[in-house]
Order: C-alpha cells, then sequence, then structure tokens
C-alpha cells in the first residue's frame, strides 16, 4: 500500500464506513492505492484525503455509473445506507477518510490462458465501446474534472531516486513529445488509464471492468497501450513477448475498429504510449516503495528486480516488447 496509507491505522476506521455500506461482515483484501474490503455481493474501497480529493473520487463515479447506464458491464457502484455515493469520516491526525462501494463482479482475472480469441475479441470491442461512450459523455459541472494525464505526481520525474539521470532525461522528453500531439474529441478524451488484466473478470460469456482509480483525460490509444503492456507482461515461460504481444494486437486491432475506428497514426503512437507505461510504473512503484530514501521498503521477494527492469527499459528508450507495426 501507498506509505501514506499505510501508516494510518485503516483496520480501526474503516468498520464505521463498511457499516454504511451494508459490509461490517467484509473482508480485507489489501490493496495498493486503496485499502479494499469484500463481501461475497460487494467491494469498498477505502482512501484517503491525502491522496485523493472527495470532488475526484465522486467523478470517478459519476463517470463509472454512466457507463453502467450504458449498459457497459462494469462494477455498479453502489449508494450506501444514507444515501451517498461517497461517504467520509474525520480523521483526528488530519484530513478525511474518503469511503465508496461497488457491486463485485463475476468472473476471474485474465491470466495468458485465458487470451483466447473470443476474450481478446470482447476486449477490444469492450474498449471500444468505453471510447464512443466517453466522447459523448458529460461530467457532472458541480464536480472538478478529473486530470490531465501529465499533472500526476508519478510524472514528475524530479521524484526519481538518484542515480536515474538518463531515465529522467529520455522519460522527460517522451512526455514533452507526446503532450505535443494535438488533441481532438475523437482522440481524446476520459479513459481508464489501467485497463490491464487484473482490472477485468471474465465468466466464460462476459468480460466485466473496474477499478477507474486512475482514470483520466487522456489519448484514447493509451488504454490500448496499457492493455498491450499487462499483457506482455502475462507471457509465458519460453515464449517471447514480442511474439506474443503481435499476437494479441492481430486479435484486438480488428475487435476494437468493429466499434471504434483508430486513428491513421495510432502504430507510431501507440509505441511512443506503450514506452510511456514503463515510465508511470517507474514513477509510481518509485513513490510507493520509497526507493532511495530513508524509508526505502521492498514489499515481496523481486520486487527490486521489477524495479530495476523498468528503469533499464526506460534509460535505454526500450519497449516492453517489440512490435512488428508493419505487420499489423
Amino acid at each position: 500500500m501507498l506509505p501514506a496509507l499505510a501508516s494510518k491505522p485503516v483496520e480501526e476506521v474503516a468498520p464505521p464506513l463498511l457499516a454504511r455500506f451494508g459490509m461490517a461482515d467484509a473482508q480485507a483484501l489489501g490493496g495498493f492505492e486503496s485499502a479494499v474490503f469484500a463481501t461475497p455481493e460487494r467491494v469498498l474501497k477505502l482512501t484517503h484525503t491525502l491522496r485523493r480529493e472527495k470532488g475526484m473520487v465522486a467523478a470517478e463515479v459519476h463517470f463509472t455509473r454512466y457507463l453502467d447506464g450504458q449498459g457497459v458491464p462494469v462494477a455498479r457502484p453502489l449508494l450506501s445506507e444514507t444515501g451517498h455515493w461517497v461517504e467520509e469520516r474525520s480523521d483526528p491526525a488530519g484530513g478525511t477518510w474518503l469511503a465508496f462501494a461497488v457491486a463485485r463482479l463475476p468472473g476471474h482475472p485474465l491470466r495468458a490462458s485465458h487470451l483466447t480469441p473470443e476474450v481478446v475479441g470482447a476486449w477490444g470491442r469492450l474498449m471500444g465501446r468505453m471510447h464512443v461512450l466517453a466522447r459523448r459523455y458529460t461530467p457532472d459541472p458541480a464536480l472538478p474534472r478529473r486530470r490531465h494525464w501529465h499533472t500526476g505526481s508519478v510524472l514528475d520525474l524530479r521524484r526519481l531516486p538518484p542515480g536515474l539521470d538518463e531515465q529522467r532525461r529520455r522519460g522527460q522528453a517522451l512526455i514533452e513529445r507526446i503532450k505535443a500531439w494535438p488533441r481532438t474529441p475523437e482522440n481524446y478524451g476520459l479513459i481508464h488509464s489501467d485497463l490491464h488484466g487484473n482490472n477485468l473478470h471474465w465468466d466464460g460469456q462476459t468480460l466485466h471492468v473496474f477499478d477507474f482509480d486512475d482514470c483520466e483525460q487522456h489519448f484514447f490509444l493509451n488504454d490500448l497501450a496499457v492493455s498491450l503492456h499487462g499483457v506482455a507482461q502475462l507471457t509465458p515461460p519460453g515464449q517471447e513477448a514480442a511474439a506474443f504481444g503481435q499476437r494479441f494486437l492481430q486479435l484486438f486491432v480488428p475487435a476494437y475498429q468493429e466499434i471504434c475506428a483508430l486513428p491513421p497514426n495510432w502504430r507510431e503512437d501507440l509505441a511512443a504510449l506503450l514506452c510511456l507505461r514503463d515510465v508511470v510504473l517507474l514513477g509510481a512503484l518509485s513513490e510507493a516503495w520509497g526507493v532511495g530514501t530513508p524509508r526505502e521498503r521492498w514489499e515481496r521477494d523481486g520486487d527490486r528486480v521489477m524495479f530495476e527492469r523498468y528503469a533499464r527499459r526506460v534509460g535505454q528508450g526500450e519497449p516492453i516488447c517489440a512490435i512488428d507495426w508493419a505487420g499489423l
């Protein structure tokens, strides 16, 4: 969990907030940016204003409710017993605890063995549908707008640990290049921005999407870059990530384009956004684990190796998988 929350007494403050959503018997599931609790029917996320403003959480819920109302298979937000989408509780140490709940989805997260033509096709059509609907979405004027992608703390590369000068230089150059791309309502809008296999559930017939914590204003292609990056990480032992990712795109792209057209320059732009994903994750993990600071803390075996892998790719300007773009 992020340090801002890990030091807080989450287990002590959660019960009254869980009760407001009828989840008194919920079990703790851990979490990265939020503390997650679940019953067989519901999932609650608990965060703090140290990390997120109430208005931003409410804006996330509003967008998710919009997609749900349009028939997209999302984790449906749930009202509390007092009629609120977001519940809050004052923190004596400063700030406020925030909680919201969604319906628990059927099915299971996606792993390499699940990426059949049926599932990948459903993934492409689901994303295409979300992007078509995002172009029609009208945010609640009473709520703040979700941030633009380049304004988050994880892309403030000054915060990277010492010794990563080349990563800062290359990463910042990539950010500036993408920031300069023309933005239109057809290529830029509110997206999920974390649409990898762990945030999708397949129940044998339908692909469901959840966890809109990172939804932001971004190029629609970034959702595809995040998905491709996540698929490359699922590459089975003995297989090449490039070939595994290539097969994914060969199935995904036609399905996406059944619903939503890709821009003419999508191959070049997707290649850049695939590299940007490594920059984002390098910043996020550096922040979460306090890399290079007195609070540096590796949570699991292999975390340091993972971080060094991201740092190497960013420092060399290499993508996680070398796609044959001309072959698509």
